[in-house]
């Protein structure tokens, strides 16, 4: 639920606070329009968690956890009948179990989380500047509707976004692992023409401190029609490619600077909602993680020499949700295939599923309460993790904290979302 801050309520201090600011502004020109919106959900979670199988096991124990929560503020200023400036400043509440500081000791602030400033018009689309989801993410991914769902409030292919049970929007997921927030990024998406909507986004790379630039851009575009959407999106980051060394280390797979090559994702998602209160979810993706090996000599071989090549990775994600009235049983399944053109281990090594099921309540519109079961299994050399509060083996409370390969999460838990 969204309460507009220049509505006459009288119960915020923040709402009272924000008129008085703008009404020296309002002043000067009568007919300025200004609107202001506080929205966020909070989404905490009781669960038991486990992780066995590889070297490191993270033995079974009870936790409190959040679900991705935040607060944000977003607003439009009305240039012309057209034209209006936008902005957006949105936290992230994440671990507020903990005081805001997650399992590896980061903290999180005010923008954290999206925040930008941009122009829209209804006839040619939205410009935005900031720190902000890439399309391939917004657009169709865990953060929009096609792709996930929006605090567990709209059935995508995710069903389970926001909350432990997830399965994709990350670098660890089992699905959709090209999803990111770009930093120093300007984003644009199309208006929607015949029910076909695109967008672009690219992020700068102003730093460059390894003296390589890693800038990264992502296009996606979106069909809807009637009760059918289908979304396509490919995202691309310079000089980015396994890190060979972590494999070999026992880290798992990881991308780091690797310059001359690239690491690039593909994907189609679509959903289809039945007369019969049915949601159908189905997605395929591709990643390609470019590597540069450099040979170790040996007693036998003086010779060092550098291979440069690709490993290419393919995912399929599935869901289903079924409504009867105020409650909702859901279930998601997802497959990371066999990591083709590897040098280290076999391929089949780094394969994982996950599967998730579960059912919400709907009490009214605000509060939800929800519970479910969520399992991944991971072969001998892959460390996927939980889209949402993921557990460490290793090197907890550090900032390179991580789960040891071979190690299989699992989570059972009851949750309870209330929106505002």
């Amino acid at each position: 639920m969204k309460y507009s801050i220049i509505s006459p309520n009288g119960k915020s201090i923040l709402a009272a606070a924000a008129l008085a600011c703008l009404s020296n502004a309002a002043l000067a020109d009568t007919n300025l329009k200004v609107d202001t919106t506080i929205y966020g959900f909070l989404n905490g979670q009781l669960e038991s968690v486990q992780a066995t199988g590889g070297a490191t096991p993270y033995d079974t124990r009870g936790r409190v956890s959040d679900g991705n929560s935040r607060i944000g503020f977003k607003g439009n200023i009305a240039v012309t009948d057209d034209l209006k400036g936008i902005w957006q400043i949105e936290a992230a509440m994440n671990s507020f179990d903990q005081g805001g500081v997650n399992t590896k000791g980061e903290s999180f602030t005010l923008s954290s989380r999206n925040t930008y400033v941009g122009i829209e018009s209804a006839r040619f689309g939205q410009l935005v500047v900031g720190n902000n989801d890439s399309v391939y993410r917004s657009l169709i991914g865990s953060g929009g509707e096609l792709g996930g769902n929006l605090g567990l409030t709209v059935h995508g292919l995710d069903v389970w976004n926001n909350t432990t049970a997830q399965l994709s929007g990350n670098a660890d997921s089992v699905f959709s692992r090209g999803e990111a927030r770009y930093k120093n990024s300007v984003h644009y998406l199309s208006p929607t023409v015949y029910g076909l909507q695109v967008g672009g986004s690219y992020g700068f790379d102003e730093n460059q401190g390894s003296i390589v630039n890693r800038s990264r851009w992502s296009v996606a575009a979106k069909y809807t029609y009637g009760p059918l959407s289908v979304g396509v999106g490919y995202d691309r980051q310079r000089h980015t490619g396994v890190n060979t060394d972590a494999l070999i280390e026992g880290y798992g797979m990881r991308t780091t600077v690797v310059p001359g090559v690239n690491t690039s994702f593909a994907k189609v998602v679509a959903t289809y909602r039945l007369p019969t209160r049915t949601t159908l979810g189905l997605g395929f993706e591709q990643g390609k993680y470019g590597y540069l090996d450099v040979a170790v000599p040996t007693s036998s071989d003086f010779y060092t020499g550098t291979t440069v090549g690709t490993m290419k990775q393919n995912a399929v994600m599935g869901s289903v949700t079924q409504e009867f009235g105020a409650a909702t049983v859901m279930a998601s399944y997802g497959k990371l295939f066999d990591l083709k053109g590897t040098t280290f281990g076999k391929p089949g090594d780094f394969g994982a599923n996950q599967f998730s099921i579960g059912a919400t309540y709907a009490l009214n519109k605000v509060l939800m309460p929800y519970v479910y079961y969520t399992k991944i299994r991971n072969r001998s050399q892959q460390n996927v993790n939980f889209g949402q509060a993921p557990i460490y083996s290793n090197n907890i409370g550090k900032d390179d904290a991580f789960l040891a390969p071979g190690d299989s999460p699992r989570a059972f838990g009851v949750g309870l979302i209330a929106r505002f």
